[in-house]
């Protein structure tokens, strides 16, 4: 059996970035959290891949609604970038 490591090189858009910034130390740390298992796993990764919306410039990802700290991202396969375009928490 081959296990396979893959990296994704993760990006924050600038409304990302600016929602990271105004969060709690413990908020931002079950952010990380997710953006290190999504960077080392990727979009295949099932409960960071659970809703699928469709824009006029692609699709775009939310992670799993029952994960508090919800955060929606874009997939370019040829680059292997994933693109974090906003966060959601509820």
């Amino acid at each position: 059996m081959q296990f396979h490591s893959l990296k994704f090189h993760l990006i924050f858009s600038p409304k990302a970035e600016k929602q990271l910034n105004t969060l709690s130390r413990k908020d931002r740390k079950q952010y990380d959290k997710s953006f290190e298992c999504l960077a080392n796993h990727g979009p295949v990764y099932r409960s960071l891949r659970t809703h699928r919306y469709h824009c006029k410039d692609g699709e775009i990802w939310s992670s799993s609604a029952s994960m508090a700290k919800r955060f929606y991202w874009r997939y370019v396969e040829e680059k292997q970038i994933i693109e974090v375009t906003h966060l959601d928490s509820h």
